[in-house]
């Protein structure tokens, strides 16, 4: 028995190793199509009114030279309970691997802890009326007293913490998807099938939990906090009313990929 299991590791690893020597195989190509997302984000976006956000060196330095940012900050002057959103978009270089990073690394780097992940559909964000896919994340993460570097407490004694909820997806030439894996398939599929490599445009949206802040006891009397489904909603709508005119309209039509 114990001899079986070992030629079926051992299977295993050569099929691996033949599966990994393939991405050598594929061919090059010298041409680089580009993502169907628009290049600029828009000043306002319904009763939204945005404001560029300029992206820090931080975070220019741990990328491609070659890579491509747009930031802005939307908040509703009409409404004051309803929380800001932060639309973010990051187009990939010739480099995708150090164009674009996991957003789950970076928010756990920055201190985030996951609450809830799941993947889900925005109906009807796309041109043709079609659904968006997107990852949702819930996180928390204590708040730190930048003068003194140390997480702030409550007067209960309890920790601080702030909460926020972010979609995001990757709009490719023709894909759109919310997975690195169908990122991915859909590249090694360019290259093999069409003779082209891709840009991408990864895609966040994100904006503050604020009944966290009610539950903490942090707002005054008649403050209307945003609980997680309503931050949801607010976020789709929101998209809903951006994304049909930030992607391309041409005889090819967007696949979502879930």
């Amino acid at each position: 028995m114990m001899e079986t299991n070992t030629k079926r590791a051992w299977l295993l690893v050569a099929i691996l190793v033949v599966g990994f020597s393939c991405i050598w195989l594929l061919p090059k190509s010298s041409e680089i199509r580009p993502t169907r997302l628009s290049r600029h984000l828009p000043s306002e976006v319904g009763s939204m009114v945005g404001q560029q956000v300029e992206v820090t060196g931080k975070e220019l330095a741990i990328l491609a030279k070659d890579t491509e940012f747009e930031r802005w900050q939307y908040t509703a002057p009409y409404s004051r309970f309803t929380p800001p959103i932060q639309a973010s978009i990051v187009f990939s270089g010739k480099d995708v691997n150090n164009s674009i990073h996991r957003p789950e690394r970076c928010l756990k780097a920055q201190g985030w802890n996951f609450v809830r992940e799941r993947q889900l559909v925005i109906p009807n964000a796309l041109p043709d009326g079609g659904d968006m896919p997107v990852k949702e994340i819930v996180c928390q993460k204590a708040r730190i007293d930048p003068k003194t570097n140390k997480v702030v407490k409550l007067e209960n004694g309890e920790v601080f913490y702030d909460m926020q909820l972010q979609y995001y997806t990757f709009v490719g030439f023709k894909e759109i998807t919310s997975s690195h894996y169908q990122r991915s398939m859909a590249d090694i599929k360019g290259r093999l099938f069409g003779g082209y490599d891709q840009k991408w445009a990864y895609v966040t949206f994100s904006t503050t939990v604020t009944q966290a802040y009610v539950d903490q006891g942090l707002t005054r009397e008649g403050f209307v906090g945003f609980s997680v489904e309503d931050c949801e909603q607010h976020l789709s709508e929101f998209i809903t009313q951006l994304m049909p005119g930030m992607i391309d309209r041409d005889e090819r039509k967007a696949v979502a990929m879930p």
